[in-house]
Order: structure tokens, then C-alpha cells, then sequence
């Protein structure tokens, strides 16, 4: 995500976006300890940031464990691709890197949560061409959450 798309998703996301963000950017500072662990959140795996030629966002990709499962699965945190750069592959680059990172971190199962909203149409294609299997889905009040998983080994 841009710089900007970042900055606008943090500040009009919602509370558990911002909350999620401020954990991820800041895991060690008290305030960032604090809401991974009301989020159930064990601890950050990885996080990178990508950027193109000009030093611009074009991604984010992470992982983190949640503690009810963090000796079966990680999950993938704030994946992201600017819409402005999609269609050029960094969607799939970004995948292959996240699910290179969970191998190398020694998990079998990777996992991601994502909804119906239009806007992530397109992610559910490339989830699904990348073997991630739909295992759950949990209605709330504007869309469908869609829970995903994919065996590493």
C-alpha cells in the first residue's frame, strides 16, 4: 500500500485496523505488547515492506501467531498490494515470499482470514490459485469473513 493508501487506511480503518497496525509497527513498546495480547496475538513473526524504484510502498506482507494455534499455524498480517501496482505480479511475488518465510520459520500450515468485499475479488483469486483452501466463512454485519489455509508441506 502507498504511503498515502497506509496513512488513510490507519487513521479511517477501522479501531481494530489501527489497533492492529500501531501492534505490528511497535510489537516490543508496552502499548504494542498490550494489543497483541487483547487480540489474542502471541507474537510477530515477520513483517516487510515493499517499495518500488522511486522508494514508494507498493506492499506489505507479514506473519504472526495467534496463541490459541501458534504451535500448528501462522498467519499472514496486513497483506497488501497497491491498487495502483497491481496487475504486475507483485501479488504473486509477495505470496511466494510470505509462504517462503512461514516454511523457513519451520510451520506446515499457513493461514489468512479475508472477506467478500469486492474490493478483495481479486486476492481471492490469486488465495485460491496458490492453494490457500477456504476452510471457514463467518458472516458479520457488512460481508463475509473468509478463513484460508495452506498446507506447507
Amino acid at each position: 500500500m502507498s504511503g498515502a493508501i497506509c496513512s488513510k487506511l490507519v487513521q479511517e480503518g477501522a479501531p481494530i485496523e489501527r489497533f492492529s497496525f500501531f501492534a505490528i509497527k511497535y510489537p516490543e513498546s508496552i502499548a504494542g505488547r498490550l494489543l497483541m495480547s487483547l487480540a489474542g496475538v502471541k507474537d510477530k513473526v515477520a513483517f516487510d515492506v515493499y517499495v518500488d524504484e522511486g522508494n514508494e510502498v507498493i506492499g506489505t506482507t507479514g506473519l504472526y501467531r495467534y496463541k490459541k494455534d501458534a504451535n500448528e499455524a501462522v498467519w499472514v498480517a496486513w497483506f497488501c498490494v497497491d491498487p495502483k501496482a497491481r496487475g504486475r505480479g507483485i501479488g504473486q511475488a509477495l505470496i511466494d515470499h510470505t509462504v517462503m518465510l512461514a516454511r523457513n520459520a519451520g510451520f506446515d500450515r499457513i493461514r489468512l482470514y479475508t472477506s467478500t468485499d469486492p474490493n478483495e475479488a481479486a486476492a481471492q483469486h490469486l488465495y485460491e490459485k496458490n492453494g490457500f483452501k477456504e476452510i471457514v466463512q463467518r458472516e458479520s454485519i457488512f460481508t463475509t469473513r473468509l478463513f484460508r489455509e495452506k498446507h506447507l508441506t
